[in-house]
């Protein structure tokens, strides 16, 4: 944690913060996604198929803004978060009963 500190206030740079919040994107994707799906829906998820949703979906993302930045020029931003929890509901809905 002192490293991260230390080189946040070396580089105190906003880059390195949206940085963060990218990344961060990613990985609490699924976990918004399996949240908002347990609270909205009184369906049961496949447990078997979870985990693989749970990464299957920042991946899809990750190829979703590759795609759309070399067609388009756009670069996705803070929105991942949202698309990468719809991705995670939309395949846990998929594979629930």
């Amino acid at each position: 944690l002192a490293v991260f500190i230390c080189l946040f206030r070396m580089l105190n740079n906003q880059s390195v913060i949206d940085a963060i919040y990218i990344i961060a994107s990613y990985t609490y994707g699924p976990l918004l996604g399996m949240f908002a799906f347990g609270l909205f829906t009184r369906r049961k998820a496949n447990d078997t198929y979870t985990p693989y949703i749970a990464v299957a979906s920042p991946l899809i993302c990750f190829a979703v803004d590759w795609v759309v930045s070399a067609c388009t020029g756009y670069k996705f931003g803070y929105e991942l978060l949202i698309l990468n929890g719809a991705f995670t509901f939309a395949g846990l809905w998929v594979k629930s009963s």
